[in-house]
């Protein structure tokens, strides 16, 4: 039975994190370690709660590393990744728990060309009206095998399950990566030839931010940090001027009124889609919320954009 590493960088999350940890214990895949990195604030109850768990048992493994502003999750995986000594690592997040069969079903997957393997995302449910929106667009995009079969084979979805040789042989994770690192490493993975596949069984189980404020806050750093990747993908080029131009138009439209039309136009654009999303989830409990769709596509992609240009205009300056 291969050795397991389940690596879980933690910064912050009070509320959840023994939650996560014990979700990890209750593995029925006995062969496992979990290496829990502390990259908190001084005095978190976070700290206290991996601590405890890593002093009882002793296939916990607790190390603490100092929070550098700036750097995002791909640093604190590549420090985490330095202690892990399983042949398979499981990449976790801290604000997520997997189901207890989630590594018995994808730890025997890995074996020849097949470096990693995806599992089926759903919504930790919170309540909210953001937590209950992203259920139903979830649920409709990971209940769709053929579609996430086909993403997972282009390397779109990080296999949180994956090879620890095929990471060594890639090279590991790009350290330039911000918050992008599970397009860098897919991209490896499979200019090396390996291959990922989607296993809809394996269940996890995703805190998401539900509130506007870290949703928009959360956004504009995503866009800031993936600059360079952004700059290479026409299609998120495209999709950037799409929500930047009822900016442009209400600036033309002081210049011609027409303009404004398509101002409003633009949500009607969005909608549209919703619509469709709509229909499509008939026997979902919190289907209405996908109505609020051009809500949070703003709330989203409007932040995204700005941190994008953003990092533009430094790295032109530089």
């Amino acid at each position: 039975m291969k050795k397991v590493s389940i690596i879980c960088p933690f910064f912050n999350e009070d509320d959840i994190l023994e939650e996560t940890i014990l979700a990890f214990m209750d593995q029925t895949y006995k062969n496992k370690e979990i290496i829990l990195l502390d990259n908190a604030h001084p005095g978190r109850k976070c700290t206290e709660i991996a601590k405890k768990y890593a002093k009882k048992y002793k296939w916990i493994k607790y190390y603490y590393v100092k929070n550098i502003p700036g750097k995002w999750a791909t640093h604190y995986y590549m420090e985490a990744m330095k202690h892990a000594t399983g042949e398979v690592i499981y990449m976790a997040d801290a604000n997520a728990k997997i189901m207890p069969k989630y590594l018995e079903l994808t730890v025997p997957l890995i074996k020849g060309d097949v470096a990693g393997v995806v599992g089926k995302v759903i919504i930790w449910p919170s309540g909210k009206w953001l937590a209950k929106f992203r259920d139903v667009v979830w649920s409709l995009r990971y209940n769709n095998i053929p579609r996430l079969e086909r993403e997972t084979k282009e390397g779109r979805i990080l296999p949180r399950t994956f090879s620890r040789a095929a990471y060594d042989k890639v090279g590991g994770f790009n350290p330039d990566a911000g918050w992008g690192i599970d397009i860098f490493f897919n991209r490896a993975l499979l200019k090396h030839g390996y291959k990922l596949i989607y296993e809809p069984k394996a269940e996890w189980w995703h805190q998401w931010r539900d509130e506007p404020k870290a949703l928009i806050k959360y956004s504009y750093k995503f866009g800031k940090l993936n600059e360079e990747i952004i700059r290479s993908d026409k299609k998120q080029l495209l999709k950037i001027a799409f929500f930047l131009s009822p900016l442009v138009c209400i600036v033309l439209g002081f210049f011609n009124p027409l303009f404004f039309w398509y101002v409003l136009l633009h949500p009607i654009l969005l909608m549209m889609r919703y619509i469709q999303l709509f229909l499509q989830a008939k026997k979902h409990k919190h289907r209405g919320y996908v109505l609020l769709g051009p809500l949070v596509s703003y709330m989203q992609n409007v932040p995204y954009a700005f941190g994008f240009i953003r990092s533009w205009f430094i790295r032109k300056k530089k």
